[in-house]
């Protein structure tokens, strides 16, 4: 290894950890698109930049090899460091709460995030194998198509796995007024052709900028410098520009009358939930659904960890039998508990009014390992110790909850990262669209911090798309309101027993583009869009190829 080569090793390092970083904020939450932006055009650049010394040059073969080597080593190192740093917090559920040995479970998340890289680390070599043929503004556009296609298939494949997609840093700047039209994914897609676009033309024109140099050329690099300028504002925050824009859009929605809610937030620690010590929450919870004066009132996920049958004589019935009493037939009640379907399992929202037990949604995308287990990977299981880890699969297609004047669509955990199947229900013939969306969680397996925050960024995300507000009641963070725009009205601190009280006005009508499209689609209009784009950058390649041939 040349000293070069370490250097490169250590930048590609830091620009993965940085993009980990500026998706979201550890602490805060924050985004950074400014930042995801020129850490991604940061590894173009070190992707483009000259081959070592020690690399073959004896015939164009041995060169391309080596080239191609050497990239495919700098994806690999920089997409790993990137996903290891997003969901390093996998850790905390296989050690902390799954008892595996912290060697093994160090090298689990390894292995999870270097298998997703090569997704990243293929795209980016069938890139290479056009960058010396093509234009740059094709280029990037090539590439935003191929970093496009990587994140599709982790987000698809294998059940998926979307955690960290470079879409999430823009919740707060202009690229975020794309979403409800293009989704996450279409915004990443645009944030890495700008990416490549910087790339470029940092990797080619900032160096001939010398003394030596006409006034003509040091004109073109001032012009050059002018656009990444121009292409970072697009990515950078601009408060004023997009409260005005999302102001103008808003004049279009139809608004419900406010809604009140109140958000139960149990914060029952993961090691005991399911013990006796645990399950002595049950009393707060009813305590807590009881007293409370909202309209809608949700539980986290699991809230009751037990099937009905087992709970203490009397707990379920008495609930039921508040809201028929004259004081609370107005009110509603989202309890997360575990259902039973036949012999099998299942984790579920009840919805409880009036009419008693009025709504029933079961979980649809599981959790490998957590939730369900994977063909050939029981051995895996044996290793941890979570209780409940075989449940069955809810349908695709479950009807939003119609009470009063409102619609519920629920989503139950990290479903709420899957945007084309929350899309769904507004696609429903016949049923009412949502006016609300509700996520119920627990996270504790994943300890206190950043896991929530990106969490919460998911949530934003969603309601941007549907330009629907999400209610969030999670067991120890982050328990939320959002609007439709995607900004937190009302957040409770993670890590404490409390509850969350406020109102918020849902959206009725009309569905968004984005809402549309993937409902109906899910995500192969980009898949379409994205390969078209690649056989396109394929015909142009031939066409060179081709000429060139014919010259010599």
């Amino acid at each position: 290894m040349t000293a070069n080569s370490l250097k490169a090793y250590v930048l590609l390092i830091c620009a993965g950890v940085i993009q980990a970083f500026a998706i979201c904020s550890p602490f805060t939450g924050l985004t950074r698109g400014w930042l995801s932006v020129l850490s991604l055009g940061i590894f173009l650049a070190l992707l483009e930049s000259n081959r070592s010394k020690s690399e073959p040059t004896n015939s164009e073969e041995l060169k391309t090899l080596g080239d191609i080597k050497r990239k495919f080593t700098y994806s690999f190192i920089f997409s790993t460091s990137w996903l290891a740093s997003s969901f390093w917090w996998i850790y905390i559920s296989l050690y902390v709460y799954g008892g595996m040995p912290s060697v093994l479970a160090t090298a689990s998340v390894i292995i999870l995030a270097s298998g997703l890289a090569l997704y990243y680390t293929s795209v980016c070599v069938l890139y290479t194998l056009f960058s010396k043929k093509m234009g740059w503004v094709l280029l990037s556009v090539l590439f935003g198509a191929l970093w496009t296609l990587a994140e599709l298939a982790r987000a698809q494949w294998f059940t998926g796995f979307p955690w960290g997609a470079i879409g999430y840093a823009h919740l707060d700047d202009t690229l975020k007024l794309l979403a409800p039209y293009i989704g996450v994914y279409g915004i990443g897609f645009i944030a890495a052709t700008i990416a490549c676009l910087l790339a470029q033309i940092g990797t080619n024109l900032i160096g001939k900028l010398s003394a030596k140099r006409r006034w003509t050329e040091k004109w073109n690099v001032i012009s050059a410098l002018g656009l990444c300028v121009a292409l970072l504002l697009i990515v950078a925050p601009n408060e004023g520009l997009i409260k005005l824009i999302e102001e103008k859009t808003q004049q279009n929605l139809r608004l419900t009358d406010n809604l009140s809610y109140t958000l139960l937030q149990g914060n029952i620690p993961q090691e005991i939930k399911f013990e006796a010590q645990g399950l002595s929450a049950l009393s707060w919870y009813r305590e807590q659904i009881l007293a409370a004066k909202g309209q809608l009132i949700v539980t986290p996920e699991t809230a009751v960890p037990l099937l009905k049958i087992d709970l203490p004589k009397g707990y379920w019935q008495e609930i039921k039998d508040h809201f028929k009493e004259k004081d609370h037939i107005k009110q509603a009640l989202l309890i997360g508990i575990v259902g039973k379907e036949g012999k099998e399992y299942a984790n579920s929202v009840v919805g409880i009014n009036r009419n008693g037990e009025d709504f029933l949604y079961n979980k649809h995308h599981l959790v490998p390992f957590g939730e369900f287990i994977p063909a050939w990977f029981k051995w895996f299981t044996d290793l941890m110790h979570i209780p409940l880890g075989s449940f069955k699969r809810g349908e695709l297609e479950q009807l939003p909850w119609k009470w009063e004047d409102q619609s519920y669509a629920v989503n139950i955990c990290y479903e709420d990262v899957f945007g084309e199947e929350m899309a769904i229900p507004f696609n429903v013939e016949n049923v009412e669209m949502p006016t609300v969306m509700i996520n119920v969680s627990n996270i504790g397996w994943f300890g206190p911090f950043w896991a929530v925050e990106q969490h919460l960024n998911a949530s934003r995300m969603r309601a941007i798309e549907m330009r629907r507000p999400m209610l969030r009641a999670t067991n120890t963070g982050a328990t939320a309101a959002i609007d439709h725009n995607g900004y937190v009205k009302n957040l409770l601190v993670k890590g404490e027993a409390a509850v969350l009280n406020g109102e918020i006005r849902g959206v009725v009508g009309p569905k968004t583009p984005y809402a549309s499209w993937s409902g109906k689609y899910s995500l192969y209009p980009l898949w379409v869009g994205c390969m078209g784009i690649l056989f396109v950058a394929l015909g142009i390649n031939f066409k060179i190829s081709k000429a060139k041939i014919a010259k010599k």
